[in-house]
C-alpha cells in the first residue's frame, strides 16, 4: 500500500493539472456495476453526488496521510474530491489509454477525468481498494478531521509521545499502533518496520515500556525513512509507480523489510502483527 511519500510524490506530480476543468468524466464497468449493485465501488457515494466533479476546475491540491485531495471550484462553489489509493490505485496524466505502457495498469482503469488542456486524467487500481468522494470541507471529512499533526508540523513529535504516554496504549504493542493515523499520519506496514529498526524498538515491545526519549528516537527514526523515501521516488513493491509511469527506488534502500538479514549480518524475524507480514532483528532491537 501507498504510504505518506508515495501520496505526496504522487500529488506533487498531479500539481501541473492546476488550473485545468474537468470537462467531463468516465467510470469504468466495474465501478457502473458495482452502483448498481449498491455496493458503491471506488466512488464512495452515490454516481449523482460525485457528478458535481463536472465542469469544475482544479485549483489547487493538498495531501493528509494517505489522502490526497483536489480542490476545486464551479460556480462560485468549493469544493474537494478526496482520493485514497487504497492497495495499488495510481493516477496517470497521459493524451490516451494507450500511453500508459503497464498492461495491468491501463486495463485495470477506474475512472477517466478529461481535462480542458486535451488530456486525461486517469485512476487506475488492480486490487480495486482504492476510494474517491466529493466532499465540501476537507476538515469534515471524519478520517482526516481526526487525523493527528503531520510530522513536518512543530506539534507533531508532542502530539506522538503523549498521546502514546497518556495511559490508552499501554498494553498494545508499538508497531500496529504507529499505523494508526490518530498518532502519527501515513505511517504503513514497511516504514514502520524500517523506523522501528533504526530506533532499535522491537516491534512487539508495549507501549507501556518504552520511554519518552526512545519515543522521541522512534519519531526521529520515522522523519528520516519518511524524507529518505521522498528522495528516493518512493518504494516500488508490486504495484506502486508515479504519474508518469515510473518506479520508486526506496525498496533498494531497504534495511529490514523483505530482507533476510539486517545491515549488521544478523538472521531477521518476521511476525504477522494486525495481518501484516514484520520484520526486525532480535539482536539490534530490544
Amino acid at each position: 500500500m501507498p504510504e505518506l511519500p508515495e501520496v505526496e510524490l504522487v500529488k506533487r506530480d498531479l500539481e501541473k493539472i492546476v488550473g485545468f476543468e474537468i470537462i467531463d468524466y468516465e467510470l469504468s464497468d466495474y465501478v457502473l456495476n458495482g452502483h448498481k449493485g449498491n455496493k458503491r465501488t471506488i466512488v464512495k457515494q452515490s454516481l449523482q453526488e460525485f457528478s458535481r466533479v463536472q465542469y469544475s476546475t482544479i485549483y489547487s491540491l493538498g495531501r493528509r496521510g494517505k489522502y490526497m485531495y483536489f480542490s476545486l471550484r464551479k460556480e462560485q462553489s468549493d469544493f474537494n474530491l478526496v482520493a485514497h489509493l487504497g492497495m495499488s490505485g495510481a493516477f496517470f496524466i497521459v493524451n490516451n489509454l494507450d500511453e500508459i505502457t503497464e498492461k495491468n495498469f491501463k486495463k485495470h482503469w477506474q475512472v477517466i477525468f478529461r481535462l480542458s488542456n486535451g488530456q486525461i486524467l486517469v485512476y487506475s487500481d488492480i486490487r480495486r481498494f482504492g476510494e474517491m468522494r466529493i466532499v465540501d470541507s476537507i476538515e469534515g471529512f471524519k478520517p482526516i478531521a481526526e487525523m493527528a499533526p503531520e510530522y513536518t508540523e512543530p506539534s507533531a513529535r508532542a502530539h506522538f509521545i503523549n498521546t502514546l504516554k497518556s495511559g490508552r496504549y499501554n498494553e498494545s504493542f508499538i508497531k500496529p499502533i504507529i499505523m494508526d493515523a490518530r498518532i502519527l499520519p501515513g505511517v504503513g506496514n514497511i516504514y514502520a518496520s524500517e523506523a522501528l529498526y533504526i530506533s532499535h524498538i522491537l516491534p512487539t515491545k508495549r507501549v507501556k515500556n518504552i520511554s519518552r526519549e526512545r519515543l522521541s528516537n522512534l519519531f526521529d527514526a520515522i522523519v528520516e525513512v519518511f524524507e529518505l523515501s521522498l528522495s528516493y521516488g518512493g518504494s516500488t513493491i508490486s504495484d506502486y509507480r508515479s504519474v508518469t509511469g515510473g518506479s520508486g527506488e526506496m525498496q533498494n534502500k531497504f534495511k529490514v523489510y523483505g530482507l533476510k538479514t539486517c545491515p549488521e549480518g544478523h538472521e531477521l524475524k518476521t511476525k504477522v502483527m494486525s495481518g501484516r507480514n514484520t520484520y526486525y532483528c532480535t539482536k539490534c532491537q530490544r
